[in-house]
């Protein structure tokens, strides 16, 4: 599953209605419900806000909206390509400008759609991976070849994240520490510190980067 990582919208005008797209990452329907009365108070004198949602990390929390358009054209295509693009915890809000002129079904399902596949191609994603919280004591000694050994394998692309260091009579290191890589990263660990280290290794953890911090889902 993926992740909208920042506001993204497109345009798309047939017969001088204008399709304004709009995408947003919620975490939960409080914020589902804040998005939404942010693009109605932001569009009050548009006609149509339709709207599609997914949460949560199976995608099994769904609801869309036609808004007042014929059933079928607007919501439910819009969730449809939600699905498609395998996205979760994401909303997308078309507001339609009506011109004048009448689309048909075919065209309104048209319109919705191209304008949702258009702001989704401009959008950045994050890729939902899965990591264990990890945490264990080293000597000073030691810190220095353990941040090589995070720093070796984090150049093979297999993620380690860094989340806390504290520096009191030892070392006390959390990472945030990829599942495919846990194995071979706790053996270095053990290896390179002939033992003396014990790994605290939490429960499996899902997350994505948006850039500048690490946040988590259900």
């Amino acid at each position: 599953m993926k992740v909208i990582l920042e506001p993204t919208t497109a345009e798309v005008v047939e017969k001088k209605s204008r399709f304004i797209a709009n995408v947003f990452y919620v975490a939960n329907v409080n914020e589902v419900e804040e998005k939404l009365n942010k693009i109605r108070k932001e569009h009050y004198d548009a006609k149509h806000n339709c709207f599609a949602y997914i949460l949560g990390l199976k995608g099994d929390t769904v609801k869309s909206s036609d808004d007042g358009e014929p059933q079928g054209t607007a919501g439910h295509p819009m969730l449809d390509i939600l699905k498609g693009n395998d996205l979760t915890n994401c909303i997308a809000i078309v507001t339609r400008y009506f011109g004048g002129t009448l689309l048909g079904t075919g065209g309104l399902v048209r319109c919705y759609s191209d304008s949702l596949k258009q702001t989704i191609e401009k959008a950045k994603v994050a890729e939902i991976k899965s990591a264990y919280m990890v945490s264990f004591d080293i000597s000073y000694d030691d810190y220095g070849k353990i941040e090589n050994v995070i720093s070796n394998i984090n150049q093979s692309e297999i993620f380690i994240h860094s989340l806390d260091k504290v520096f009191e009579d030892v070392v006390k290191l959390k990472c945030l520490v990829r599942e495919s890589v846990f194995e071979k990263f706790a053996r270095e660990i053990t290896n390179l510190t002939k033992g003396k280290v014990i790994i605290s290794k939490e429960i499996l953890k899902n997350y994505f980067n948006n850039g500048s911090q690490v946040l988590y889902i259900d």
